[in-house]
């Protein structure tokens, strides 16, 4: 039986701004994973009906993708899978195919006017899983890789947005290429879960991407302290941020089922669990505090504020899935997730 507690974190999410395709999928992918399988069943029926909490886009392709946020609303096409609406993301794989833009061999997150030729670390998450459960593995391996080849510092930490339609040698001091240059806490979980979710159905992944992926975990794994992550992971002086807490947890534990990492990360990932609801949970509302708000993008000004809010669908979602693993007996290994036939 689906714990209550869970649905408590996920009902909580959905009373907040869903504004997103990564919100919602984040909440989606946790309803899956935990259980919950009439919540999503109805959430993607809204969403279908054009009735959903995410306003239908003014330029809609179909009833998922859309544009601008391209690669944002194709993080959907997983739980349609998931949720045995698989005619519908199959009508809706082709649509983003066929719109989808790419720069320096990566997909772009959106088509808008203001961001061309920016790649963000959310699209690990919001394109590859789904990529890969439509049987596009190759594509799917490939996007994760060529983000992590653009967005890697030397250490392995995920910087948040690259703007690779400029040339190194064209711009003008070289650093402005970076938009978001910084070690993002949640980028780090983008791609980790990003990761998890596109392996989780492939019988044997390439040893290049679960190399990329140890590495970025080894790199993270002694910047946490005491359970938590930061907002910006390797700056001492910045704010913890739970959500990317629970993103980083969420890969260390599924990667540690999925046999891509040894058990010390699912001893960070449980940490990180325990940490996040012994000091930021509030249990009688479900609500996950101290999540970083966002967007967070320093080297420009930004129209939020850098400050941390409160039940965060992305945290909201990530925290049912990671407590679903740790405290329930789940282990996605059992549950043999693989790609959809071809038809």
């Amino acid at each position: 039986m689906p714990e209550t507690i869970v649905r408590k974190m996920l009902e909580r999410g959905l009373q907040e701004p869903v504004d997103t395709g990564g919100k919602h999928a984040a909440m989606l992918n946790g309803m899956h994973l935990s259980g919950h399988h009439e919540m999503l069943k109805q959430q993607l029926e809204h969403t279908l009906a054009g009735t959903g909490n995410i306003p239908r886009s003014k330029n809609p392709l179909g009833r998922i993708v859309a544009h601008p946020n391209i690669s944002d609303s194709m993080s959907r096409i997983r739980p349609l899978v998931l949720a045995g609406f698989e005619a519908e993301a199959r009508d809706a794989l082709p649509i983003y195919l066929k719109e989808r833009v790419e720069v320096a061999g990566c997909p772009v997150f959106s088509t808008a006017p203001s961001t061309p030729g920016w790649i963000f670390a959310d699209t690990a998450y919001m394109v590859p899983p789904s990529l890969a459960i439509m049987g596009r593995t190759e594509m799917a391996i490939n996007d994760l890789v060529r983000t992590w080849e653009l967005l890697a510092t030397p250490e392995g930490y995920i910087r948040h947005v690259l703007n690779a339609a400029v040339p190194v040698e064209d711009s003008y001091c070289k650093i402005d290429v970076w938009i978001d240059g910084t070690a993002w806490g949640r980028a780090q979980g983008w791609w980790l879960a990003g990761v998890v979710d596109t392996l989780e159905v492939i019988e044997k992944p390439p040893a290049g991407v679960t190399g990329l992926f140890r590495k970025t975990c080894e790199a993270l794994l002694p910047l946490q302290e005491d359970g938590f992550w930061r907002a910006t992971v390797d700056d001492d002086y910045s704010l913890i941020d739970t959500s990317a807490t629970v993103m980083i947890g969420y890969g260390f534990v599924k990667g540690w089922q999925l046999g891509l990492l040894d058990k010390v990360y699912e001893e960070a990932g449980v940490r990180a669990l325990e940490y996040v609801l012994r000091h930021h949970f509030d249990l009688r509302t479900g609500t996950l505090r101290h999540q970083q708000k966002g967007p967070l993008i320093v080297n420009v000004a930004s129209p939020n504020p850098r400050y941390l809010g409160e039940a965060n669908p992305y945290g909201q979602g990530f925290l049912a899935s990671l407590y679903t693993l740790v405290a329930t007996g789940v282990n996605v290994r059992d549950m043999g997730l693989r790609p959809v036939k071809a038809g």
